[in-house]
């Protein structure tokens, strides 16, 4: 859904760059009687400016865990993974299609065979592992990154709310009725970003949980394998591949898994592991 901000929010702030802080900065204190309903309004807006920081900053930050999770998922997991599947099957001890299922398959072949520069894996954390970062969304990561607005840049807008008007609001106090009104729209605006914010955040928690749980069963079974071990024949070694092919598929499709979608909505909750 669309949110637009009312026209009653004029006399924006214009400095190009304006970051929130300069925004808290620049526009305390209006002119307007202390005690009044537009000041205790204005006193509203300057907490869901702060609630809105204050949000972006806890999701960039457990975003940061969990793209270091997704780093060394792909070097200490699947890399050896995908090297005991090739080694397996030159020596034709075993095929990659016995092992994964389709979909496991596909997934894993999707992740990056080679290290990807950081840049490039910018949108990882909240659009998974292999994603390319949609041009519709580049505004909306480099402000959860940086925490920058501007009114001269492209818009920021999350779930439909477009940021910058909506943190910059600064109504003159010629008409104090409008300036209420403006700061209560401004207001129900931030709300509802920071409800977003907070909804990918328990996407992004429940992602993070559920990737570091397969990837610490995949490891424990990864331990316990090298090619040689299939030499003898035993059926232990095939049941523990069997069984890592299993997480193994399931790790690499929880790896690319989104928090967001390609339009910047919110992505469905992953599914509880299995017990």
């Amino acid at each position: 859904m669309l949110f637009l901000v009312p026209a009653a929010l004029g006399g924006l702030v214009t400095t190009l760059g304006l970051g929130l802080k300069r925004v808290l900065e620049e526009l305390a204190p209006p002119a307007f009687p202390e005690g009044s309903p537009a000041r205790q309004a204005w006193a509203r807006h300057q907490e869901a400016v702060k609630a809105l920081r204050a949000s972006r900053q806890h999701l960039k930050e457990l975003a940061r865990v969990y793209a270091e999770r997704q780093g060394r998922v792909l070097r200490e997991t699947v890399e050896p993974f995908r090297a005991l599947l090739e080694r397996l099957e030159r020596w034709e001890h075993a095929r990659a299609a016995e092992v994964l299922t389709p979909s496991g398959t596909s997934a894993l072949s999707t992740l990056p065979l080679h290290p990807v520069s950081q840049s490039a894996r910018r949108a990882w954390a909240l659009l998974g592992v292999g994603a390319v970062e949609p041009p519709l969304l580049a505004p909306v990561l480099e402000w959860l990154d940086r925490g920058w607005l501007s009114e001269g840049a492209p818009g920021v807008r999350m779930d439909g709310v477009s940021l910058y008007p909506a943190a910059a609001c600064s109504p003159g106090p010629e008409n104090e009725a409008e300036a209420l009104r403006a700061f209560e729209a401004a207001c129900e605006l931030l709300g509802r970003a920071v409800a977003f914010l907070e909804a990918a955040h328990v996407r992004l928690e429940a992602l993070d949980a559920r990737v570091a749980t397969l990837h610490g069963r995949a490891s424990a079974q990864l331990e316990y394998l090298d090619a040689a071990s299939f030499e003898e024949g035993r059926p232990e070694p095939r049941d523990r591949l069997l069984r890592l092919g299993v997480l193994m598929g399931a790790l690499a499709e929880s790896l690319r898994l989104p928090v967001l979608t390609a339009s910047g909505g919110l992505a469905p909750l992953p599914e509880p592991l299995p017990d």
